[in-house]
């Protein structure tokens, strides 16, 4: 299913909330519980170069520079992104180039004994549109639809009062997927898959060079989700992706990278980040972060094609506004999401209880 040239990748951990699964080079899973079910999310079987740290391969043939203009937002195919190899590279290229440095941006918080501290900002958020260009992002979106069939109702958690739990309940028009790599997986969706391993590998070490360690990232480790709101008014209730768990039992994710994989020219003419709102677009599916700027705001965030959005999965509160497709399938709002996994030194925050009562009260929910 691979050309044999390829190179192999490092090896990939994979993360679930429910599952823990590592995967080698051979494609030998290895299961940390027998209680956890193992899943054939072999990423190693994709067979791209590059590890953790942006560097090449061993033994990989250096290429000459490419003329070629590689920026975001091109039009025609370019030859770089014809191969499995000339796409891992084109990504890495893309995120070198991506200003991700406001996810960094620090501010003034409350620390758990109650006293004020200089921290990382809960609410940070990093948008970089044009992010992999129209010949990629098109492709992408053919593979997403591709997979339809395959999808199911997407789930989430939320609090009950009458039975004082957490509970699953399924999101309204909401269909995913998990994205998983080995034969099948990458056969299905090559450039999903490829985009998944590079991004994890690439994003984390950019970021780790701007972060103190408690914020710091794994690069072989990550869980994703593909996402379609069907647009008969889908939307996402108000939650936190992560609501805490700090060993290696609970929930790890820190990180959450949203790529919105509409057509490249799916809001062209409207407002720009941070100046979008609602009544922009009567599509609607926009990603609404609470508390930002100030406490008490609501920003903005159109789904639009090529647009990747960074923010921490622990503390920002969110939601996604009521979708629709009023010209059909083509308004369908995909999204793919890979939430980052705390490395051995990062440290997952503790919702804050103000937070938590001002925003849900008792209904708070997960991602």
């Amino acid at each position: 299913f691979l050309p044999n040239n390829i190179v192999q990748p490092p090896t990939m951990r994979a993360y679930l909330p429910c599952l823990l699964i590592t995967v080698s080079l051979h494609h030998q899973v290895s299961v940390s519980s027998t209680t956890w079910q193992p899943i054939p999310l072999a990423f190693a079987a994709g067979g791209f170069g590059g590890g953790g740290r942006g560097e090449s391969a061993k033994g990989s043939k250096k290429k000459k520079k490419s003329k070629t203009k590689t920026a975001g937002g091109g039009g025609g195919p370019k030859k770089n992104i014809l191969t499995p190899e000339g796409r891992i590279e084109y990504i890495k290229k893309r995120v070198a180039a991506a200003d991700v440095s406001s996810v960094a941006k620090l501010a003034l918080t409350n620390t758990a004994d109650g006293q004020i501290a200089l921290d990382i900002d809960p609410n940070a958020i990093a948008v970089v549109d044009n992010f992999l260009g129209n010949s990629l992002i098109t492709a992408m979106r053919a593979e997403a639809e591709s997979l339809l069939p395959k999808m199911v109702p997407s789930q989430s958690t939320r609090w009950d009062e009458e039975t004082q739990t957490v509970v699953p309940y399924e999101k309204k028009g909401v269909l995913s997927i998990q994205l998983e790599g080995g034969a099948a997986g990458y056969e299905a969706s090559p450039r999903l898959v490829e985009y998944v391993v590079a991004l994890t590998s690439q994003l984390s070490y950019k970021l780790n060079q701007l972060l103190p360690d408690a914020y710091h990232l794994a690069g072989d480790e990550q869980t994703n989700k593909l996402a379609v709101c069907l647009g008969d008014g889908s939307y996402y209730d108000k939650h936190i992706d992560n609501l805490g768990g700090t060993d290696d039992a609970g929930d790890r994710r820190k990180l959450t990278a949203l790529l919105y994989i509409q057509p490249p020219d799916s809001h062209d003419g409207q407002p720009s980040f941070p100046n979008e709102s609602l009544e922009d677009d009567p599509r609607g599916g926009y990603f609404r972060a609470y508390d930002i700027p100030e406490m008490g705001d609501v920003t903005c965030i159109a789904p639009r094609g090529d647009r990747l959005i960074m923010f921490w999965s622990d503390s920002l509160v969110h939601d996604v506004s009521a979708s629709f497709a009023p010209n059909g399938d083509a308004d369908r709002r995909w999204a793919l999401t890979i939430w980052f996994i705390a490395d051995k030194k990062g440290v997952i925050r503790a919702t804050d209880a103000a937070i938590e009562e001002r925003h849900f009260g008792t209904g708070i929910g997960t991602g």
